[in-house]
C-alpha cells in the first residue's frame, strides 16, 4: 500500500509513476491523478467557478466547500488574507472555465510538489526530472545540498524545476506559465509575557484538537525514543477515556537490541499500556534502496531514512503514524544571542563535517567559492526579517523555512509510502503559539518538561536518555549527555566493543556494505563524468581505514548523487 497521492498537471502525459500506487488516470482537462487505490486523503469539491483537489490530511474539522470558499476568497481579494487550515496538505485550484492553476503549500511546506518550466506541475519530483527536456544538473543549488544535506530555498538537482515553498499560493495561467507567487503569511516574533501554565494550557488544547480529528477512526501507531517529543504525544494520545483512534500501537529501534531508546520506550509504553514492537536496526540499505529513492526522492541521504525499516510493520498495523518531528525545536532554544552570532552558528551547526570534499570535487569546478555563495545565501534569508530582533527565534525561522522544509519533510516520505503521517508540531495553531512564546520559557526544554510532569508525571519519571536521568533529578547532570556518554565510552572500552552511533555504520561497515559501495560508486559512468573514479577510490580506501563522522556523510551524500545521476540520467 501507499500514502502518495500524486499530481501531474500536463499536457504531456506522465509516463512514470510509484510502484505501489494505480496507473495514472485523467480526471479533467489536463490533470492527471495516481492515488494507492483509495480516497481516504483526497479531497474534492468544485462549484461554478473552480474545482479544488487536496492532497493530504486536515488537523480540524472542516466542510470542502468552506475549504474552496476559503481560497477562492483569496484568489479573488488577495489582500484579504488566507485563512490557512491546519494539517499536512497540499492544494491545486482551477479556474472554470479560464484553466488557470493556484497551488497552495501548507504552513510548513510538509507535503510536497514541483513545477518545471517545460509546463508540468507535480508531486511526483523523479517522474518530473525525468521527463526534462534539457536535464542540466543546478550547480548552485547542489553547492547547498552537499553544505548542508538538503538543497537551498526552493532550488533541486535541475535547472528548470522548482519546488512549491511554504505558505504560498502559486498563480499560473492555462498553458502552465507562471504569473505570480505570493505568501499568504509571513514570519513574525512577538512574545507575550504570561505565565507558563496559560502556554501549557494552550499547547494542550491544540495538541488534543490535532490529534483528536488526524487518527479519527484510524489505526494509529507512534515511534517511541528515549527523548521527550514523542513521549509527550504518547501521553496526549493514551489521556483520558475518549480515544479518536481505533487501535494504538507503538514501535522503537536502535543500534542493538539492548540499545537505550528501546529499553526507555519500552518503560513509556508499559506505563500507558501501549503494545510496541522493537528491534534493532537491520541491515536492509542497499535492499531497500530503490524503495528509499522512490520515496524520498533523494533531497536526503539515502542512509538517513531509518523510517524505512518499519514500513514493512506499519503497512501491516496502521493506517497513519503520528511523529514528534520538530518538537525539539519549537520547545528548546537555539542558543544563539544575538545576530551576530546567527552566521557562525549556521557554519557550525548546519554546515556538515565531510562536505568539503564534496564541495571540492564535485561542485567547485562550476561555481567557484562554495564558502562565498553557502554564506551569501544565509545572509540573503535572514535579512527578510528585519523586524525580528531576536537573533535565537530568527536561527529557529530559517531551520523551519529550510532544514524542516526541505531536509526533515523530505524523510516523512518515507512513512507515507505506507502509512500517512500525523505532525502535530507542525499544526499551523502550534507554529502561531510559538510566536508568542518568549525564548526563555522554552530554554533548556523546561516549557515540555514542566509540560510533562504537569499532564503526564508518570512518563516524568521515567529515564530521560539525554541526561540518563528522568525529568526530576536530570538537573544534577550540568553538561547535557557528557557524563552519559563518558560512562558508555569507558564501558565500550573495557569490552572492546565497538558501539554503533550512526546509520551508515550499519550499512557500509562490512563486506556487504563495501562491495555494494563500489558497485553503486565505482560502476556508475554519469558520477564518473564529474569525479575521477581515482579519487572517490581513495574516499573509500580512507573510510575504511578511518572511519569518521565526517567521511561516513560524504560517502552518504555521495552514493545520493550517483543515486539520482543512475535514475534521471541513465
Amino acid at each position: 500500500m501507499s500514502a502518495f497521492y500524486d499530481i501531474w498537471i500536463s499536457d504531456r502525459e506522465p509516463l512514470h509513476k510509484r510502484s505501489a500506487n494505480n496507473n495514472w488516470k485523467k480526471e479533467v482537462d489536463n490533470a492527471w491523478l495516481s492515488t494507492p487505490g483509495n480516497a481516504d486523503f483526497i479531497i474534492q469539491v468544485e462549484n461554478d467557478h473552480y474545482r479544488l483537489l487536496l492532497l493530504g490530511q486536515l488537523y480540524e474539522q472542516m466542510d470542502a466547500g468552506e475549504l474552496l470558499n476559503r481560497c477562492a476568497g483569496y484568489i479573488e481579494k488577495p489582500a484579504n488574507g488566507f485563512d490557512d487550515p491546519a494539517g499536512h496538505y497540499i492544494i491545486f485550484v482551477t479556474g472554470i472555465p479560464s484553466g488557470e492553476v493556484y497551488v497552495f503549500t501548507n504552513r510548513m511546506g510538509s507535503y510536497h510538489a514541483y513545477w518545471s518550466d517545460d509546463k508540468i506541475i507535480s508531486t511526483n519530483y523523479l517522474a518530473l526530472a525525468r521527463a526534462r527536456t534539457n536535464k542540466q544538473l543546478d550547480w548552485e543549488a547542489l553547492t547547498g545540498f552537499m553544505a548542508m544535506g538538503y538543497f537551498p530555498d526552493d532550488r533541486t538537482y535541475l535547472t528548470g524545476i522548482n519546488i512549491f515553498e511554504p505558505a504560498s499560493c502559486y498563480h499560473f495561467d492555462k498553458s502552465l506559465e507562471l504569473i505570480k507567487k505570493q505568501r499568504y503569511w509571513n514570519w513574525d516574533y512577538k512574545p507575550i509575557e504570561r505565565p507558563a501554565d496559560e502556554y501549557l494550557g494552550n499547547l494542550k488544547e491544540i495538541l488534543q484538537t490535532s490529534l483528536s480529528v488526524a487518527v479519527k477512526k484510524r489505526r494509529t501507531a507512534i515511534p517511541i525514543s528515549g527523548g521527550l517529543d514523542s513521549r509527550l504525544l504518547a501521553g496526549e494520545l493514551t489521556a483520558g477515556q475518549d480515544k479518536a483512534y481505533t487501535t494504538l500501537r507503538g514501535f522503537s529501534y536502535g543500534y542493538t537490541a539492548a540499545s537505550p531508546e528501546i529499553k526507555i520506550a519500552r518503560q513509556v509504553a508499559a506505563a500507558r499500556n501501549i503494545p510496541i514492537y522493537t528491534y534493532p536496526l537491520p541491515n536492509y540499505l542497499f535492499e531497500r534502496l530503490d524503495d528509499i529513492t522512490e520515496a524520498v526522492e533523494l533531497f536526503q541521504y539515502v542512509d538517513g531514512t531509518r523510517q524505512a525499516s518499519a514500513t514493512g510493520w506499519l503497512e501491516q498495523n496502521a493506517d497513519v503514524v503520528v511523529g514528534g518531528h520538530w518538537g525539539d525545536v519549537w520547545m528548546d532554544s537555539m542558543n544563539v544571542k544575538d545576530r551576530n552570532a546567527l552566521l557562525p552558528a549556521f557554519q557550525k551547526k548546519v554546515i556538515k563535517k565531510g562536505a568539503a570534499w564534496l564541495l571540492e570535487n564535485i561542485c567547485r569546478q562550476h561555481t567557484g567559492d562554495s564558502n562565498q555563495y553557502l554564506e551569501d545565501y544565509f545572509r540573503s534569508y535572514i535579512d527578510k526579517y528585519p523586524h525580528i530582533k531576536e537573533a535565537d527565534f530568527l536561527m529557529k525561522i530559517y531551520k523551519t523555512d529550510q532544514w524542516s522544509f526541505r531536509w526533515t519533510a523530505a524523510s516523512l516520505r518515507m512513512y507515507q509510502s505506507v502509512v500517512m503521517p500525523v505532525l502535530p508540531y507542525y499544526d499551523k495553531r502550534i507554529v502561531d503559539l510559538f510566536c508568542t512564546i518568549p525564548v526563555s520559557i522554552t530554554e533548556g526544554r523546561s516549557l515540555e518538561i514542566a509540560y510533562l510532569k504537569r499532564y503526564h508525571n508518570d512518563l516524568a519519571k521515567i529515564t530521560w536518555q539525554e541526561y540518563d536521568a528522568n525529568l526530576y533529578t536530570y538537573k544534577y547532570f550540568n553538561n547535557r549527555n557528557i557524563a552519559y556518554r563518558t560512562v558508555k565510552k569507558v564501558q565500550a572500552m573495557a569490552t572492546k566493543q565497538k558501539t554503533l552511533q550512526r546509520n551508515w555504520e550499519v550499512f557500509y561497515m562490512n563486506a556487504d556494505g563495501k562491495r555494494n559501495l563500489e558497485k553503486h560508486l565505482l560502476g556508475n559512468k554519469p558520477l564518473s563524468d564529474i569525479v575521477p573514479q581515482q579519487k572517490v577510490k581513495q574516499l573509500l580506501e580512507e573510510l575504511y581505514r578511518h572511519p569518521t563522522a565526517a567521511n561516513g556523510y560524504t560517502v552518504s551524500m555521495l552514493l545520493t548523487f550517483a543515486t539520482f545521476l543512475d535514475k534521471v540520467f541513465k
